[in-house]
């Protein structure tokens, strides 16, 4: 029983770290933590030193790019490729976005989506992800259910987290972002019998996957959400 408590307690906390990231697009949630304060230009933002804020440069018409801080983008991606100008554009139109921040969340949000569809937790899944790719989680969910499976699994950790792409379109001020997740964990699926049909949990397994998160920016909702899946 103590152990049980123990685990809801990590599981409720990773819940609402996670949604400081990716939201539940209600259009209300504190953006702070994850995107930095949407104060005027100029004012300090918490946690932030001089050095390490961001400057917009609207009307300024002879000014570069390059003149403001985008070691976060540099951090994660070659500033001059096109991934790290997809970000250049996209800290344009929303001046707090920060690509280590983006990276950090979603570390989170991937251990939680995974163990999520692992355990069969629907209600975690759906606001996390577009409905296109909550349709095809669900679906899987309840055809191992109507089968008799349950999936023992648990997540070792992530040995790494890249950003492979980004793409940003203007119009729409739409943001996507392709992260390559390496990570290990264990899943042993059993049958209504509880006998294991699949995987092993005494062995780890390697995980390799390219999902792509997306978001609308410059707007009060600082939702993420998981609109693509692939190896």
């Amino acid at each position: 029983m103590i152990e049980i408590i123990i685990l809801l307690v990590v599981a409720g906390f990773l819940f609402m770290r996670l949604r400081d990231v990716l939201g539940t697009k209600t259009g209300h949630e504190n953006p702070t933590e994850w995107f930095g304060d949407k104060g005027p230009v100029g004012d300090p933002v918490a946690g932030e030193s001089d050095a390490d804020k961001v400057v917009a440069f609207p009307g300024a018409e002879n000014a570069s790019v390059f003149g403001a801080d985008h070691s976060d983008i540099e951090a994660v991606t070659d500033l001059a490729g096109n991934t790290g100008q997809a970000l250049v554009a996209a800290k344009e139109i929303e001046p707090d976005f920060n690509a280590q921040r983006f990276v950090e969340g979603s570390r989170m949000a991937y251990e939680m989506i995974l163990m999520a569809y692992e355990t069969g937790d629907k209600e975690t899944l759906q606001p996390l992800l577009a409905p296109d790719v909550y349709d095809s989680f669900a679906e899987a969910i309840d055809a191992r259910k109507e089968q008799g499976l349950s999936v023992d699994a648990r997540f070792i950790g992530l040995r790494s987290s890249k950003v492979a792409e980004a793409q940003l379109d203007e119009a729409s001020k739409t943001l996507q972002i392709e992260v390559r997740f390496d990570a290990e964990m264990i899943v042993a699926v059993r049958n209504a019998e509880g006998e294991i049909v699949e995987g092993d949990p005494s062995v780890v397994r390697r995980i390799n996957d390219l999902w792509t998160f997306e978001r609308t920016l410059g707007t009060d909702d600082p939702s993420w959400i998981l609109v693509e899946t692939g190896d």
